[in-house]
Formats: structure tokens, sequence, C-alpha cells
């Protein structure tokens, strides 16, 4: 699925952050092609059109300030309707037939983890902004991700979770046909939940598209936890709260990934009052750049504030400005194959790059590195958790 006549034009300002021992930057060409692959419909539509608005300000800002190396920047966004073959064929079509330098997204692990192991022979480097299975950037060295594995954003939250609630025994309830979420479900959480001395009395599972998880909850009732972990994303994570309330369950929940979104505090409200979330993002982090941004994104978004995938995509953007100017892009179609090596190998390098989401470091997986952020929901908003 395509998201027709869609082509945003962006410019990106300095952004702190060094890659040793690149070429200076001599950008020629008339615009700097881009592509992004985003879910702006489907089960990831929020995610998708978030990171879409979060492109488009990051396009403008670049481009105002005179480009990159001088050049106007275009990214041609396409929508993957969250489903993995259209991720595929668009990517394709990027890479082979409108000739762009790299690509933006995926965000859904599924369309992640389909795509990379092609990138060997198309030779053009992706990096998701929120693609949170843990292993996926080993399956090429071409596939890059400016965000942490649910595995890094779960475990500071774990501790957390154990310590305010007192918990020594869980329930886990996971969606098995969602990529990240039966990740954590199958492996992450019962992992972490282990080191931390947590028993698991069970793990119960639903699909995606389910809306009753009565049964799920009248069996964790029986079983009668300290607490219930989930893998799921924030609409279905949002239901089983709300059921489990309905039914009497007064524990405490703990999430990621998916369910970082503030959204999810709007949609559970009281029910959710101190849900733990391990996530790669807080959008109302006071410092004044990423205090900027809420301000441009809600004035676009009518009001609603990113998740963590539109902070990262918005960063992403940022980054590839930087890496192409240091990197000895030239953006010359007889170079095109060069520079698509040279901004892979420029990605590489990125240290403490000072984003809207923190500093972020592309570790020896090419995930990004740095802090997870810890979040709890309080009367209906996500508010951090100093740990």
């Amino acid at each position: 699925m395509r998201y027709r006549g869609l082509t945003v034009f962006v410019v990106a300002t300095l952004v702190t952050g060094a890659l040793a021992g690149s070429a200076p930057a001599k950008v020629g060409g008339k615009a700097v092609k881009l592509g992004a692959i985003y879910s702006i419909t489907g089960k990831g539509a929020e995610w998708g059109e978030h990171s879409k608005v979060a492109t488009e300000i990051a396009v403008e800002e670049i481009n105002k300030a005179g480009g990159i190396g001088g050049v106007p920047v275009e990214v041609l966004i396409q929508d993957t309707g969250t489903e993995v073959a259209p991720a595929i064929s668009l990517a394709r079509k990027l890479i082979l037939e409108d000739k762009v330098l790299a690509i933006l997204g995926p965000c859904f692990s599924s369309e992640f983890e389909a795509l990379a192991p092609l990138l060997d022979r198309l030779k053009t480097m992706i990096v998701s902004q929120c693609s949170a299975k843990p292993g996926i950037s080993a399956l090429s060295q071409w596939a890059f991700r400016n965000t942490l594995t649910s595995d890094k954003q779960l475990a500071p939250a774990v501790e957390i979770w154990q310590k305010r609630n007192g918990v020594k025994t869980a329930a886990i309830i996971y969606d098995s046909a969602d990529a990240v979420s039966a990740a954590e479900g199958k492996a992450v959480l019962p992992a972490l939940l282990k080191k931390a001395g947590i028993e698991v009395k069970e793990s119960l599972t639903y699909q995606t598209k389910d809306i009753d998880f009565s049964a799920q909850i009248t069996k964790v009732k029986a079983l009668n936890p300290d607490g219930i972990a989930l893998g799921a994303c924030y609409q279905q994570a949002a239901n089983i709260v709300r059921e489990a309330r309905k039914q009497g369950l007064k524990q405490p929940f703990l999430a990621s990934a998916c369910v970082g979104s503030p959204e999810f505090a709007k949609l559970v409200g009281k029910d959710g009052e101190g849900s733990i979330i391990g996530s790669a993002g807080w959008p109302d982090d006071p410092k004044p750049k990423t205090a900027a941004f809420l301000k441009k994104f809600m004035e676009r978004s009518g009001g609603k504030k990113p998740n963590y995938g539109g902070m990262r995509s918005y960063d992403n953007v940022h980054v590839m400005k930087m890496v192409i100017e240091t990197g000895g892009v030239t953006n010359e179609a007889k170079d095109l194959d060069v520079d698509r090596d040279r901004i892979r190998l420029g990605w590489t390098k990125v240290k403490d790059f000072d984003g809207i989401t923190g500093l972020t470091t592309i570790n020896a997986e090419r995930d990004g590195g740095g802090k997870a952020t810890v979040l709890t929901v309080k009367d209906g908003q996500l508010v951090k958790v100093d740990y």
C-alpha cells in the first residue's frame, strides 16, 4: 500500500555528535533524496503517523536552515499499512527505482525482520525508529535501529516495578501474533523476571485482533500473582488493564515497547494508575530542544503528544544530515553505490548524538545505545520515574 502524493522536503539543524575520521562534506545535486517506510495505516497507524509528522518537522527545519551541505533534502514517505509485503516492495522501489541514499523506518519488528535479510543484496541501509525485538539488526550489516530493544527498555522497569510493589510472583500475558510482543512474552520477560527472582506462575497468549480478554484475566485471577507483565501494544494493553479492574484485580502492571505511547495513559485512566512502562523516549522531557519539538508536534497532531517512535524519527533525520555532511557523500548519480556505503559506515560511528530522546550511540550490534526511560501512569499521563 502506498501513501500517495506525499513527498516531504527536509533540512536539519546542526546537531552535536562526531564521526571520527570522517571527511568533510561536498554534497552536490539538486536534492538529497531519502526514503521512508512508515505504518501510517493498519494496526500501527499511530506509530507511523507520528513518525510522518516528526519527519516533516525535521525536514522543514533542515531546509529552512540551508539543507544538507547546502542542498535541500527530499524524503519520499510511503505507507506500509503495517504489513510485511508492502514494506518489502516499497523498500525495493525506493532503492531500485527512486534511487534514495538510505531509508528511514520501518517501525514494527515484523516488517524490519522480513526486510533486513534482503539488504545485503540491495546494499542500502535502513534505520528503524522503534523496532524493539532483540537481535534483528544482526541479520544484515545494512540494518540499523536508533532505538533501544525491548530487553533494554524493560530491564530498569522490572527493577522499579518489583521494588515499588514487592512483586515476587507474576503472570505474563502477550500477543503471540506480534513480533516484538511475542519476543517479550516468550523470552525477554521470563529472563528478566527470573533474574529478579520473580516466579512466573503462567504465560497466557492472545491474538492481535482480539478484543475480549475476560478468559485470560479470569485465569490470572485464579493464579493470584503479585503482578501482571504484558507483551502488547497499547490498545490491547489498555483493554487488558480495564478487564482486570472490572474483575476486581488490583495487581500492578508492567509493560514496554509498544505500550510506550501517551495514548495508553489516556485510555486506561485511573485503571492504569501506577503501571510501569519501559520506554525509549519521553515527550514531556523539559530540556529545551525536546520542549520545542513537542510544541511543534502538538500543533500538527491535534494536541496529541508523540510516542517515542515519532521522537526518534525526528532524531533519525538529523543524524542522517550529520552523517552525510561529515562522511564524504557527494550525492552525485555516479557515486550512488559508494555514497550508500559511506552512509552505512557513518552510522556505525554515531556516538553521543544529542537528540530529543537523549544521548544516542550506535552500538556494535547496530542498535541504539543509551539509557532507557521508565514511565508510570499518573493522572492520565505518562510521568518519568527517576532511577
